[in-house]
């Protein structure tokens, strides 16, 4: 870097009229003590050697001019992805390697719990006061915040989203309004984890079809083993089981008219999901007072434990048994199975959350943002994503070719995905934010009240009249 002093004084100096005559008048011969006429020669060599110098050091200060007018702009992106402690440092790695590639642009990613995450980013949209890309979920969480994000097709036109993500994954988590909004990230699959060693002790594998799965779960009871473990205290986790229920005994048809406010939650589809579910809880298949367990330090730790055999979740779970804490390793201790098929005239359906990149209309360095939403739909940050959090990488064809942890549970989670003849998001990520609160409630007050289900379908759905689909 240039003092700026420097700079200047060096322009005063060759801004002089310098020639023949001006060295014949500087008295250079009382510095060095010899005669003009030995003097002439010497200029000439120490002309040359001031103009070169100086015309170096004037491109030099132009470069720190350009430089000063165009300075590296930053690119701020708020994000809520946890991973587990080995790859703590993924976004971090994923940014150093963007600003490694980017001269103009340098990628800042900061973290947030969920919650706290939940709260920003509809506080910064509502003020304009926005980062300069978030991470979000697909879907309706999506849809709810569109008026306030730019589209990307300009960036990423609809064919080249196919090309990349696929049709299914791009229609169904990309685009919206016939434009595409969101980059995706990740995509977990929801599913059973289960203690490998607690299913051959028993004799077990994992169920396909919905007679094995009770049949499993009444050897596991007459056992003393908890067959399945759930942890509802945050809410989201009991939605799981709505959904796969529903899925799994209804076409995927009737749950989208259910979730955009068209079908109703008194729907004989809906009671016969709710009657199942009731008899699963009246038999004994879940832990007491799953209200009260946390997913991950409740009802995953109980699988690890060995006090309960399996457990529903999305695969973020990988992260948690992966941890310093547990040290537990996919296909070795533990496994992973699709919610097995109940009514097999039903098409199959795989669930789970898509995460990606939203770009707000409100974003200060727009132009930045759209390179590094180009960047993160390359292979490497997905590749470093996939590795961290446990979920497939929505890219296609890059999981199948990268050698990766777990591949024995990667590989049935790819086959399920591949298999399944469409991809629904869980229930609070399917229908308007207002309509998912009241579900989320009726889940959890079920479960405390299983045989009341029928009053608890009626009053939710009174409640979900009184707002907009």
């Amino acid at each position: 870097m240039h003092d700026e002093s420097t700079c200047m004084d060096s322009a005063g100096m060759s801004g002089q009229a310098v020639g023949p005559s001006g060295y014949d008048r500087f008295p250079l011969f009382l510095l060095f003590g010899i005669t003009r006429i030995t003097v002439r020669p010497l200029l000439k060599s120490a002309l040359l050697l001031l103009l070169l110098s100086g015309a170096a050091l004037s491109v030099s200060c132009q470069r720190s001019s350009q430089d000063a007018a165009s300075p590296v702009r930053n690119v701020s992106l708020l994000h809520y992805f946890s991973f587990s402690s080995s790859f703590s440092g993924t976004m971090d790695a994923i940014a150093t390697d963007f600003n490694r590639q980017s001269k103009a642009h340098r990628l800042t990613a900061t973290p947030l719990d969920h919650e706290s995450f939940k709260a920003s980013i509809h506080e910064d949209l509502k003020h304009g006061n926005t980062a300069d890309l978030y991470s979000y979920w697909a879907g309706s969480r999506v849809e709810a915040i569109l008026d306030s994000l730019m589209p990307l097709d300009d960036v990423l036109p609809p064919a080249e989203m196919d090309r990349i993500f696929g049709e299914s994954v791009a229609r169904s988590a990309s685009r919206y309004r016939e434009q595409t909004y969101l980059v995706p990230l990740t995509q977990h699959l929801v599913g059973f984890f289960y203690n490998k060693k607690i299913f051959a002790e028993n004799g077990l594998t994992p169920p396909a079809t919905w007679a094995e799965f009770k049949r499993a779960g009444d050897v596991l009871k007459s056992r003393g083993i908890v067959p399945v473990a759930l942890g509802a205290k945050a809410r989201w986790p009991a939605q799981f089981w709505f959904d796969y229920l529903l899925l799994r005994t209804a076409p995927i048809e009737y749950r989208q008219r259910l979730m955009s406010g068209k079908a109703a939650l008194t729907d004989p589809e809906v009671v016969r999901v709710f009657a199942i579910w009731r008899d699963l809880i009246r038999n004994g298949l879940f832990n007491d007072n799953p209200n009260a367990v946390d997913f991950d330090s409740g009802a995953a730790l109980m699988v690890h434990r060995g006090e309960a055999a399996m457990t529903l979740m999305g695969t973020w779970l990988v992260g948690y048994y992966s941890s310093t804490e547990i040290q537990w390793g996919a296909g070795t201790d533990y496994g992973f199975f699709p919610f097995p098929i109940i009514d097999p005239r039903i098409p199959r359906v795989a669930l789970g959350p898509v995460d990606g990149l939203v770009l707000p209309k409100s974003a200060r360095n727009i132009d930045g943002a759209r390179k590094v939403l180009l960047y993160m739909a390359s292979a490497s940050p997905q590749e470093r994503i996939s590795l961290g959090s446990g979920a497939m990488v929505p890219m296609l064809g890059v999981d199948e070719k990268t050698e990766m942890p777990g591949a024995s549970r990667r590989q049935a989670i790819r086959e399920e995905r591949n298999r399944s003849a469409s991809w629904a998001f869980n229930f609070d990520l399917a229908t308007a934010p207002e309509r998912a609160q009241i579900g989320l409630a009726l889940f959890n007050r079920f479960l405390e009240f299983p045989d009341q289900y029928r009053i608890l379908l009626g009053q939710a759905e009174s409640r979900m009249r009184q707002v907009n689909p």
